[in-house]
């Protein structure tokens, strides 16, 4: 009885293992979109996925950042100057993104983001409470679809959470 059992999970973690190992092929021909890559997590993702093959085309708040992190990557990564606080400086940035992706942008992105709540005060309500609260609590959920779509499914273990989730989101088109 446990030799089967024994079985049985190292049979599941050697199909995980095998799983997580896939990689995506033609990611020379990939494009990843990033926003604040002057400093921090932005710009370590863009300098990791630059390495990786990826075209990169990484949005810096700063000419300065912009420079430096052109000097630490190769020419697949291109920089663009985006303020978020400025419309006109997003609409820049999208037509820039536009000009260089072309007809590849995935428009199941957007399909998958419409079951979502656009309202953003949901987040930073979240955040407020957290910063000035006494007692924030362990886990915030913003909106409704968090609390009762997002925060349950992150309980369940990660391959049952990705069956899930790839059954109920749209498929990305297969490029030859």
């Amino acid at each position: 009885m446990w030799l089967y059992l024994a079985a049985l999970v190292g049979l599941y973690y050697l199909v995980r293992w095998y799983r997580e190992r896939q990689v995506v092929s033609h990611l020379r021909d990939k494009y990843i979109f990033i926003t604040g890559c002057d400093s921090g997590f932005g710009n370590l993702l863009a300098r990791q996925l630059d390495m990786r093959g990826l075209r990169v085309l990484a949005a810096c708040l700063t000419e300065k950042g912009a420079e430096e992190l052109r000097a630490q990557t190769s020419d697949r990564l291109e920089t663009v100057i985006l303020d978020v606080t400025k419309t006109e400086s997003i609409s820049a940035a999208a037509q820039w993104v536009k000009e260089r992706v072309g007809d590849r942008v995935y428009d199941g992105v957007k399909q998958g983001l419409l079951g979502c709540s656009t309202n953003l005060n949901h987040v930073t309500d979240c955040m407020e409470h957290a910063l000035t609260s006494v007692h924030p609590r362990t886990r915030y959920s913003a909106g409704w679809d968090a609390q009762f779509y997002f925060i349950p499914l992150s309980y369940l273990p990660t391959s049952l959470a990705d069956y899930i989730l790839t059954r109920s989101w749209p498929k990305p088109a297969q490029v030859a």
